[in-house]
């Protein structure tokens, strides 16, 4: 009697299927594993705000030392503009052209001096560099274009949110000599305006961006421009009323650089527009500067995050 062969029931593709999923969701647990350590170690909230601190006032500083240089190195460029498309004389052209490389790079010297270095002088610095941005559309002829507009104001709320931290710094290192609730209430009032004119680029990007802003659903509807508009927009609102500012804030970084990198690549650019994208690519990052530093400390007394919180 020949010896009995025990024969395997041949896989089928839902046994084979199964099998490869949990060999897959084992990878996926061995890689969860090891990054998870990893993502605790880098992203705490000491070493994220270490980042926030260094890394928000250098980028705030970014457009405006970008520009210096430009006046400085290619200065026959610069003189042509003003005397030719802005019809200035020579003399006058030349002077706007110094007052603007001495006002840009004094400014941002000021902030960005290391902190060891006494006395610090960071908020002279802010307002030299904020009475640039308001001085430099109509140096520049660009008083009516309503983009150039909405990123100055936008950069001169970055600004002020400066201002306020250095104010809120030196009000918990020493004795202003006020009521404290005098102080603070002043305070939020800077933090507010600071906030809401950081949101006015975000706010016009959602409604008249070409890219896809809510004038485009009535003209050309997409699934992207209603998109865009709602990320735009929610995210300018919370940031605007100070609601999960920390987080907002930061998916507006990482959306304006991501379209940063895609709007204004200056380094694949022809010659002739170059300079145009170099000058809003650095001008974002300074935007983006803002919002770091909006990240870094928080919404102030009048938002709803301290409203909730004091609700709690």
């Amino acid at each position: 009697r020949p010896a009995h062969r025990s024969r395997r029931a041949p896989q089928t593709p839902l046994a084979r299927g199964g099998r490869e999923r949990s060999g897959m969701q084992q990878v996926l647990r061995q890689i969860q594993e090891a990054v998870e350590p990893v993502l605790e170690r880098s992203l705490t909230k000491r070493r994220r705000q270490e980042f926030l601190a260094s890394a928000g006032p250098l980028f705030l500083c970014l457009t405006f030392i970008e520009d210096a240089l430009r006046v400085l190195l290619r200065w026959k460029e610069q003189m042509s503009y003003m005397t030719v498309t802005m019809r200035m004389s020579g003399w006058l052209g030349g002077l706007l052209l110094i007052f603007s490389l001495v006002t840009q790079m004094t400014g941002s010297v000021l902030v960005l001096r290391p902190k060891e270095v006494k006395p610090s002088r960071v908020k002279v610095g802010c307002y030299t560099l904020l009475a640039f941005v308001f001085l430099q559309p109509f140096m520049y002829g660009q008083a009516r274009d309503a983009d150039f507009m909405c990123r100055s104001v936008t950069l001169a709320g970055g600004l002020l949110l400066l201002i306020w931290s250095e104010n809120d710094r030196k009000q918990r290192s020493e004795d202003m000599g006020l009521p404290s609730g005098m102080e603070s209430t002043s305070s939020d009032r800077l933090q507010l305006c600071g906030r809401v004119l950081l949101t006015f680029l975000f706010f016009f990007q959602a409604v008249y961006s070409e890219n896809g802003g809510m004038h485009r659903l009535w003209t050309a509807p997409s699934l992207f421009g209603l998109i865009s508009f709602v990320v735009l927009a929610g995210l300018a609102g919370m940031v605007c009323a100070g609601f999960k500012t920390e987080w907002s804030a930061l998916l507006l970084c990482g959306i304006l650089f991501l379209s940063n990198l895609y709007m204004y690549p200056f380094w694949s650019i022809r010659e002739g527009l170059r300079d145009f994208y170099r000058y809003y690519f650095f001008q974002t990052l300074s935007i983006i500067g803002g919002l770091m530093l909006l990240a870094l400390h928080g919404p102030g007394g009048i938002s709803l995050d301290k409203g909730m919180k004091k609700a709690i």
